[in-house]
């Protein structure tokens, strides 16, 4: 994108229309983003640029770039500008997702990489949420590393119960979806998931797996999987770049079918490696 294209844009901001200066700027940049006019790392005209451009005060110019920062449509980098970022990609909840399938329905093509896979004595604390048997108390393990468009997204650590997949360490994980394995290969009833949300920092391994900065602001997500007779079949430790995916719940009145929380305050999470 050239200035010249985006200022070739029709919009013109009025005092007489009575919606604030600063809205219709806000307006104008983020109808430019949504129709492509202002692409995902373009950079916008400059403050000064738009104040010409619009007759405009250069407060009324940072409020409007500050709102779309907040709201997450562009990022500002110190000493060069404020571009727009890449779209967050939206995950729905009410329902039972995989990421294969999630990307999928936003039109992206999912893809892994597979960085561990074998079968561990599961520790402890997994073996609790997992309910694992007295006589078996084995988990496949599987850490991958999970792409959207070839851009990673999110870095799973994935223990399913060895008794209810005993060839699972042989699939090959990075051409297959492990939810449709499980249902087509072992005829598991998938049913329903809890799962927590948490606010976390990337570290300095998880950063560099995820192309990010080290210490960025990243979602943690534990998921325990249920089969419909109440089983555990998935224990799932996840941690995803905050710049590229959001969460969106449905509320329903009267209903309770999901609960999500985002606790900024929450202290880091234990991970299981």
């Amino acid at each position: 994108m050239s200035r010249r294209e985006f200022f070739q844009e029709p919009e013109e901001i009025r005092e007489e229309i009575g919606l604030p200066l600063y809205q219709q700027l806000k307006n104008i940049l983020k109808k430019s983003i949504h129709s492509g006019v202002l692409r995902p790392g373009d950079q916008i005209p400059s403050e000064s640029e738009l104040c010409e451009r619009y007759g405009i005060s250069r407060i009324t110019v940072r409020q409007a770039i500050g709102a779309l920062v907040q709201e997450g449509f562009l990022y500002r980098r110190p000493g060069k500008g404020t571009f727009v970022t890449s779209p967050k990609l939206r995950r729905r909840l009410p329902r039972l997702y995989s990421f294969s399938e999630d990307m999928r329905d936003l039109g992206l093509e999912p893809s892994s990489q597979t960085l561990e896979q074998k079968v561990i004595e599961a520790e402890e604390e997994v073996a609790d949420l997992l309910k694992l048997p007295d006589t078996d108390r084995r988990v496949t393990k599987l850490v991958r590393i999970r792409m959207a468009n070839g851009e990673p997204i999110l870095i799973e650590r994935t223990f399913i119960p060895h008794y209810l997949c005993p060839d699972l360490v042989a699939e090959d994980m990075e051409k297959n979806s492990l939810y449709d394995i499980l249902r087509k290969k072992y005829r598991l009833s998938l049913d329903y998931a809890l799962e927590t949300h948490e606010v976390t920092f990337l570290t300095r391994e998880e950063a560099k797996a995820l192309c990010c900065p080290d210490k960025s602001p990243a979602f943690f997500i534990e998921r325990v999987a249920f089969l419909k007779n109440d089983i555990p079949f998935e224990l799932t430790r996840s941690v995803s770049r905050g710049d590229k995916v959001r969460f969106t719940v449905r509320l329903v009145a009267d209903q309770a079918q999901i609960h999500r929380q985002v606790e900024l305050e929450n202290p880091k999470p234990r991970r299981t490696r």
